[in-house]
């Protein structure tokens, strides 16, 4: 694919989106920070799916990369290989 088709989104370095992922894709995401996990949880979905996972996306270093919220998981470690492989496929 030649950068011009690049379709995935666009994080700016140093920015955040918060995701929901679901079987190894982004279902739900947006750029507002200002909203805590669970309101972007109730907001998107209601309640977070079984099997689905509730974080962000971020970039930080050029490095592209998903966490875990604190909210749902009380740690903010690297989400998942599946969720890390599913933000690489919706955002650059």
């Amino acid at each position: 694919m030649l950068p011009s088709e690049d379709s995935r989104i666009p994080i700016r370095e140093g920015y955040y989106f918060l995701i929901i992922v679901q079987g190894e894709e982004v279902t739900h995401y947006t750029p507002d920070f200002g909203l805590s996990h669970v309101d972007f949880v109730k907001r998107k979905v209601g309640s977070l799916p079984d099997g689905a996972w509730v974080g962000s996306a971020s970039k930080n270093d050029g490095q592209l990369s998903a966490v875990n919220s604190f909210t749902f998981y009380r740690n903010q470690l690297p989400g998942p290989d599946a969720t890390q492989r599913a933000v690489f496929k919706k955002f650059r």
